[in-house]
């Protein structure tokens, strides 16, 4: 199992970070599955993640939209990706799209046979086994009662540090759930591989009223 946790693009992303995604589509033409969190019509975010993908040695997309362009019939073209990314935007309704279209097995089906998973910031958070983490920074407009999401983690995963919250009220969260927590600035990011968790960047880790910062 590979993932990779992201806040966000900046145009001074952790180089290490960089290196190791690379050794993951390393002597291959590698096809990415951009799977977007809601309509994008003229795909602006599509290709502003694009010129970061194509940096790291990406050569073909495929556009995979799960809101009101959704196609049933793509999904053959998705299972055929090496990697699959999931964008930010708002995580509940990201969440009710996959739900809606029963994506979630197949994305999971996709991991455990080996391929590649890229979320960034709400694409991160739907990693852990619910989203509930997302009611600290977005609103459930949707008004979505099941938040469980692909648990591939045990951890929860909160994007763009420096702009949310204190360590106090992650603390009060992390409690409150019994969760370990992984603070993540933009640039910065966490990888898992076959379960072992390593952070690149500043990151706090919040665990059981405990906090380990770790700068890579």
């Amino acid at each position: 199992m590979n993932l990779v946790l992201l806040s966000n693009f900046t145009n001074n992303n952790h180089p290490h970070l960089q290196e190791k995604i690379r050794t993951f589509v390393k002597g291959r033409s590698p096809k990415l599955g951009y799977i977007p969190s809601q309509l994008d019509k003229e795909k602006k975010y599509f290709q502003k993640s694009k010129v970061y993908f194509d940096e790291l040695g990406f050569k073909e997309y495929v556009y995979f939209d799960v809101d009101e362009d959704y196609d049933e019939r793509a999904k053959r073209e998705l299972v055929n990706c090496d990697v699959v990314y999931l964008s930010g935007g708002n995580t509940f309704y990201f969440l009710k799209n996959l739900q809606k279209r029963n994506i979630i097995p197949l994305i999971k089906e996709m991991v455990h046979a080996g391929k590649l998973l890229i979320g960034l910031s709400a694409g991160s958070i739907m990693m852990s086994e619910t989203i509930k983490m997302a009611e600290l920074i977005d609103k459930n407009e949707v008004e979505l009662d099941n938040l469980k999401a692909l648990h591939l983690v045990e951890f929860e995963f909160m994007p763009h540090w420096e702009e949310h919250f204190s360590l106090d009220e992650l603390m009060i969260y992390s409690k409150a759930m019994n969760k370990k927590i992984y603070t993540c600035q933009d640039g910065d990011g966490i990888v898992v591989t076959d379960h072992k968790v390593e952070v690149y960047g500043q990151i706090h880790e919040i665990n059981a009223g405990n906090i380990k910062k770790h700068l890579t």
